[in-house]
């Protein structure tokens, strides 16, 4: 049996993703879910603070803006890759919105953020061939769109000097839809499809704390954590199967009966929980290098109850830092941040007997504007999804993130002579 990619083109927008057939499993991809200063270091951040850039990696690390500012982050991607079988390729490109957050400061111990990210995407065309003796070839054709939004509400509160915690609470929404066809050549055979229309909800939440350590007022050793407990989502499916008789790609194919669904199904998904902690050595406003792993076990992820045997638990490990050679130096090239980092995932998926893992190199630069703390970032991503072993399918992607991050004055006490 060999895994054939569906060859097709989709329209550049917002709103669409490229053909990933390893969306197809689950509720779909998720969503990188980190901010253009966290992507440009490999994705580390459980242990980074920064008073002009929000880390939703670890709510802990809002506590860090300054008292008398608003921050206002977004970023959008330009992302193009290859997908290749043992003998046959597909590329594409596509553009899409990462996340829109806003970041104030209620007091000088509890700051707040309010943002929008896509939780997961689901767009794939992918098709099975195989032979049953006594009927003939068919065609087994799967193909999906959708995927699910977060709106989060974020808060950090300082407990001691250096201590701080913080929650990300955020509600899930969107729908995807899956359609499977099976599709016989021999005319005498029933072909059938089966459309399936999900509409989900739920609620979601990342506990973080972050420690930052002092060493002789020069120094900063960080320590962070984060925590993602297991949560249920609710489910709403309409499902439709429809059978024709021989080929459903004919011209005129013969339609043999539909079945229509008298009410929607119910069900809850069994979202895992997940496990983050990270290491930081740093000088503030000049270097930041870290250290994070991630464990999330997706073993324990039920479809209404019942598990999915093509999940199991993930293991992703970051290292990356940045570095501003001189942040308030007249000299504008002094000023500019540079970021590097790297990343390593088992991820969820097993198929085939094959964890399929994941890498990615990152590299980011930002340029502050002229008086101002206002910036405009570009962060770069090479990275390999999958393997082409084992009828696998092996991704190529490279990724361009803009990131805008507006920092200015939201309140400032008027002084009278």
């Amino acid at each position: 049996m060999v895994m054939f990619l569906g060859f097709f083109s989709f329209p550049i927008n917002a709103q669409n993703h490229l053909n990933s057939p390893y969306s197809r499993f689950a509720m779909g991809d998720m969503s990188v879910r980190t901010s253009g200063t966290v992507l440009g270091m490999g994705g580390v951040g459980y242990a980074f603070q920064s008073a002009t850039a929000i880390n939703f990696a670890n709510p802990a690390a809002y506590i860090a803006f300054d008292t008398l500012s608003c921050l206002v982050e977004g970023a959008f991607s330009i992302k193009t890759h290859t997908l290749r079988t043992g003998a046959i390729s597909q590329k594409g490109s596509t553009v899409y919105i990462d996340y829109l957050s806003i970041g104030i400061s209620a007091t000088k111990w509890w700051k707040t953020v309010i943002g929008y990210q896509p939780f997961t995407h689901m767009t794939y065309d992918v098709a099975d061939y195989d032979t049953i003796a006594t009927i003939g070839a068919y065609e087994t054709h799967y193909t999906g769109s959708g995927g699910l939004n977060e709106i989060y509400w974020g808060n950090a509160f300082r407990l001691y000097k250096g201590l701080s915690i913080g929650i990300n609470t955020s509600f899930i929404f969107g729908k995807y839809e899956k359609s499977r066809t099976m599709n016989f050549e021999n005319a005498n055979a029933v072909s059938a499809k089966f459309d399936g229309t999900n509409r989900i909800k739920g609620f979601y939440l990342t506990a973080g704390l972050q420690y930052m350590i002092p060493i002789k007022d020069k120094w900063l050793i960080g320590l962070g954590m984060v925590y993602t407990p297991p949560l249920k989502f609710w489910n709403k499916s309409v499902n439709l199967t429809t059978t024709y008789l021989g080929n459903i790609n004919a011209l005129s194919p013969t339609l043999l009966d539909t079945l229509y669904p008298q009410d929607e199904l119910k069900k809850t998904y069994q979202m895992p929980q997940s496990i983050g902690a990270g290491f930081s050595w740093a000088k503030p406003n000049k270097f930041h290098i870290e250290a994070n792993f991630t464990w999330t076990n997706w073993s324990q992820y039920k479809d209404g109850g019942n598990a999915d045997t093509t999940l199991t638990d993930a293991y992703k490990f970051a290292l990356g830092g940045s570095i501003t050679p001189k942040y308030n130096s007249s000299n504008y090239l002094a000023r500019i941040t540079f970021s590097v980092g790297a990343n390593y995932e088992l991820t969820r998926l097993m198929l085939n007997n094959t964890q399929i893992d994941k890498f990615g190199i990152n590299f980011g630069i930002v340029f502050p504007l002229k008086k101002s703390k206002t910036c405009l970032g570009v962060i770069l991503e090479y990275g390999q999804l999958g393997t082409t072993k084992k009828d696998l399918i092996q991704e190529n992607y490279f990724t361009v993130m803009f990131n805008v991050r507006l920092h200015e004055k939201w309140y400032q006490r008027i002084k009278l002579d």
